[in-house]
């Protein structure tokens, strides 16, 4: 039997097939408008609802699935955002006239008499090929575009969802990589900055798989938030920080191989209300303001007094199942710096 796809996997799924549905649309309008004063205006419309999709699916199948997944490939992505398009597009440039050619001359025997296809259709296919090209690099602009801010971000700037401020409550999961000053002093400014790149790269998957957005990187923390509806099923706020340190345990070897250090996390988690907003004119993000913040913050700062790795306000905790694979440690009414009143918090431990 097959094993069960993950979170991670579930949404690239959806994501690719929600994809390829939305190309079938489009290749139909197209080949609609294409050929409705031909000699057979269902054969565009044929050839749209079978390129579209032939070609999305190859190029989405390439950016969901092929380029996160390789490690040779994933070190394109380290080239310069222009560079990045400019070979995308080459490449997707093959492949989308490749299908447009092969699919004329594959469908052209439905309609004996009426579709004639010589060697190169100047009319037909390079206008079918520059409308393809174009929206293959709207899409890879998209794309790219996205993972720098963040594809949920990028999605509510495009729908101006926080055009306007509006309260949510959240949680925010404030996770630091310990010992990260001292790995710094050692190694340098230059191999700290690769030491910390490689660990938010092997943490990134964990947070996507467990449906958190990563708000910023701070120095060498992560701040990861959630919706309070977003973050209830499955404890994930809770599973994110246990997969986040499960993937560096399998990295262990390769930090300690390129670094000569395996890193480890520390976090806190804290649920509360905040006004989340767009700022900016030259530069536009969507900001979150309120005290949940700043006790996450705190509470971050409270593990090395408390001697513990996690831990959660009562608040959180309230909100969420803990997994078997966590258990609770009352710590009592905890006094924050910055803070007048005292906050109740738990320590989660293994089992």
């Amino acid at each position: 039997m097959a094993a069960a796809l993950s979170g991670l996997q579930r949404e690239r799924v959806r994501l690719y097939l929600r994809l390829v549905a939305a190309s079938a649309v489009i290749g139909a309008i197209y080949g609609f408008l294409q050929g409705k004063n031909g000699p057979a205006p269902g054969f565009n419309v044929l050839v749209g609802v079978v390129d579209g999709p032939l070609i999305a699916g190859s190029i989405a199948a390439i950016e969901i699935f092929l380029l996160p997944g390789s490690g040779a490939l994933r070190r394109l992505l380290d080239l310069p955002f222009a560079a990045v398009v400019a070979l995308k597009t080459l490449v997707y440039a093959l492949i989308v006239t490749a299908v447009i050619a092969g699919g004329v001359r594959m469908l052209a025997p439905l309609y004996p008499g009426r579709i004639t296809v010589g060697p190169f259709d100047l009319t037909g296919d390079l206008a079918t090929i520059g409308f393809s090209l174009s929206m293959t690099l709207i899409f890879v602009v998209v794309m790219q575009a996205a993972s720098l801010i963040g594809r949920r971000t990028f999605r509510d700037l495009v729908l101006g969802r926080y055009r306007r401020p509006r309260a949510e409550r959240r949680f925010f999961l404030f996770v630091d990589v310990i010992g990260s000053t001292a790995i710094a002093e050692r190694l340098g400014a230059l191999k700290a900055h690769e030491f910390l790149a490689a660990v938010f790269r092997a943490t990134a998957e964990p947070v996507a798989a467990w449906r958190g957005e990563i708000y910023q990187y701070v120095g060498d923390e992560i701040v990861v938030t959630w919706t309070e509806e977003e973050g209830r099923p499955e404890a994930r706020p809770l599973r994110c920080y246990l997969e986040m340190c499960a993937a560096l345990e399998a990295a262990a070897a390769k930090f300690r191989a390129a670094f000569g250090a395996e890193p480890q996390l520390r976090a806190a988690l804290h649920l509360g209300e905040v006004i989340a907003g767009e700022v900016g004119e030259q530069r536009r993000a969507i900001v979150y303001h309120g005290d949940v913040m700043n006790t996450a913050a705190r509470l971050e700062q409270a593990t090395r007094d408390a001697g513990v790795r996690f831990i959660v306000s009562d608040d959180a905790l309230r909100a969420l199942a803990p997994p078997g694979a966590l258990a609770p440690r009352d710590l009592g009414l905890l006094n924050l710096r910055g803070r007048s009143g005292r906050i109740r918090a738990w320590s989660l431990e293994a089992a």
